[in-house]
This record gives C-alpha cells, structure tokens and sequence, in this order.
C-alpha cells in the first residue's frame, strides 16, 4: 500500500478483469457467489467498480446489480483498510446504482461481521432482515462457503440492510 493518497486521489474505474475481485471473495468468503433477496449473484457475471491508486495498485473493488428498484451490492473490499478507501467505494456504488434508476440499495452481512454491519450503519443503512439459519442452507449448495469469520464467530445467519437512494 502506498501511503499518503487521499481516497480522492484514486480512480474510479469499471472493472473489466474480475479476476483479483474473484480471488479476493474465495479467500474471504469461499465462493464468488453471494445470496441476497433470496436470490444468488456470481461476481464474475455482474457490473464491478474499483478504485485505484495512480501507481494502478487496486485500492477497494465492489460488485453489484440491479433487479426491478433495487440495487444490490454483493461484495465490497477495501485493500486499504482505516483509510477511508471503502466510504469512497460505497458512495460510488450508491451514484451507480442511483445513475440506473435503483430507488434502494440492499446488503447483506452475516452474523459475525461487526465491522460491517457498523460500517453500513454509520452510512446510514438500516436493518430490514434476518434470516436464521440462511447462510447454513446455502453452505449445503456451496459447500465451501467459511464456517468461522470474525473474532473465530460461527456463521450461520444472513443479515440485509438497506439504504433509500
């Protein structure tokens, strides 16, 4: 990482190759697809942003899609983590998703991952479901989905929080 660059400073891009994107949801999450709505997003199929450093280092990537009103954002990573990197890839995601006509944006999170769901919050998403159990059912269809996340949680649960565009 390259210190002293502002988030500001970085650019916004479309992502093209989303194979770092891909690599980076295996070693975190074990799959490239996500559930959310009930429904299942593979990354490598849907529109990805990336901001990234003038060096062209990749800074934060997130995919996302739209469906109907709603906006759905299946993975946001910052590889610059404290530095602000991830409120500029979220606001860039919510002016995408406005810019297509999207009146909400949906995340989800599972049960374990405090950071994020303080995050989201302090963005100004709220809670709007709880599914028990969900992430276990889906571990039955991607069997190599983590079983553990943050602080060694178990993670069993999917938690959505939206945000009105």
């Amino acid at each position: 990482m390259t210190a002293g660059i502002d988030p500001g400073d970085l650019e916004l891009r479309v992502v093209a190759d989303k194979g770092e994107l891909l690599k980076i949801m295996m070693a975190a999450w074990g799959s490239h697809r996500m559930m959310i709505d009930l429904h299942v997003y593979d990354v490598a199929e849907i529109d990805a942003l990336g901001l990234y450093e003038p060096s062209g280092r990749t800074a934060a990537l997130a995919s996302w899609t739209k469906r109907g009103e709603t906006a759905y954002l299946c993975a946001l990573h910052s590889l610059r983590p404290g530095e602000g990197v991830a409120i500029r890839m979220l606001d860039a995601v919510i002016d995408a998703a406005r810019a297509a006509g999207a009146l909400r944006l949906k995340a989800m999170l599972t049960n374990d991952n405090m950071p994020g769901l303080t995050f989201y919050q302090r963005r100004g998403f709220r809670l709007s479901g709880l599914y028990l159990e969900a992430i276990d059912a889906y571990r039955s269809v991607v069997p190599t989905i983590i079983k553990t996340g943050y602080k060694d949680i178990p993670i069993h649960d999917a938690i959505e929080l939206e945000i009105a565009l």
